[in-house]
């Protein structure tokens, strides 16, 4: 864990109570999306731990910002050119665009936030990262929404021009942390269901009782706390292995899980109050849905794992799920 971790909770605890209306702009303001970055490429300084702090600590809140998005994509850039002041979002690509001639045309879907973003990084396998300005007048930006609301556009590129980043991070690199990020944004947010659920069947009364005094009630709550403690070793886990180990995939799949039951039960356990729009339980559930398969759906986690598995055999995936080194 970092040894920033409890003073960056707090800083973000702070800005969440805070209601400001322009939170993404006080983060940005604040470094925070950056963290992670080394400060002579433009970034906060920190470590990944630290940004795994930050995400986790504000999507605990059911706070939706582009922060996975834009610190992964201006990660990317730092390797490459300067950073500025510009949103930069990121896509994955199963294979890379024809970009011989330095064009690229094609139909992008599921492209976080790219109606706000100024630039697009796309990685694709075997291949640089390119660098896409959203603003070029080829570039055309259809709005569409997630289950949490947020954006997840089709980007439609004519003949527009790309630049390859050299000495970018491979694909498998970026998709990696990625996927380390989005494990961490999943826990934030089922840590927050599950303390929203706590706080409800400890308050709401029934014969004259808590909620939580009935055994099937604290016996489904008790099951919400198991999942967050398995997600949350998975990431620890994760967060500390060599890279391209097999544990990202094990935090990926474990999370999922998490995020599968805890949604269930949270709503389970609010009965009717927990659908209802003013209530803030589905500002996190939501997020956990359209979470859990960010970047790969489980089941194609679980392949990837199995084939490492296959590949390593049973003491030789143990020894590289286990090994530190990140």
């Amino acid at each position: 864990m970092s040894r920033f971790a409890d003073e960056l909770r707090s800083l973000v605890d702070d800005l969440a109570a805070s209601g400001r209306p322009d939170l993404w702009g006080s983060l940005c303001d604040l470094g925070l999306p950056r963290v992670g970055i080394e400060e002579e490429r433009g970034g906060s300084g920190g470590s990944l731990d630290d940004l795994l702090v930050v995400v986790e600590s504000l999507t605990g809140h059911g706070i939706g910002v582009p922060v996975v998005e834009a610190s992964t994509a201006d990660w990317v850039l730092s390797h490459a050119r300067e950073l500025d002041g510009e949103l930069t979002t990121v896509l994955l690509l199963d294979r890379a665009p024809g970009s011989a001639s330095g064009a690229v045309t094609a139909e992008l879907t599921a492209v976080p936030w790219a109606r706000d973003a100024a630039r697009l990084v796309l990685c694709a396998p075997g291949a640089a990262p390119l660098l896409v300005d959203l603003r070029h007048p080829s570039v055309t930006v259809r709005d569409v929404d997630n289950i949490a609301g947020e954006p997840r556009d089709t980007v439609i590129l004519a003949d527009t021009p790309v630049s390859a980043l050299d000495g970018a991070p491979s694909h498998e690199v970026v998709r990696e942390r990625l996927a380390l990020l989005w494990s961490a944004a999943v826990l934030g947010a089922a840590r927050g269901a599950y303390r929203l659920t706590k706080r409800y069947v400890s308050e709401r009364e029934q014969f004259g009782a808590p909620l939580l005094k009935i055994p099937a009630v604290s016996g489904n709550l008790a099951r919400m706390r198991v999942q967050l403690v398995q997600a949350d070793a998975a990431l620890a886990l994760a967060s500390e292995a060599a890279p391209l180990s097999g544990a990202v995939e094990i935090a990926r799949i474990t999370t999922a899980a998490a995020a599968t039951e805890i949604a269930q039960i949270a709503h389970q356990l609010h009965g009717a109050m927990g659908i209802t729009d003013e209530y803030p339980l589905h500002r996190l559930t939501r997020r956990l849905w359209s979470w859990r398969d960010a970047v790969a759906p489980e089941r194609r986690w679980a392949e990837s794992l199995g084939r490492r598995a296959a590949e390593a055999g049973e003491n030789g995936v143990w020894t590289r799920i286990t090994a530190t080194g990140r």
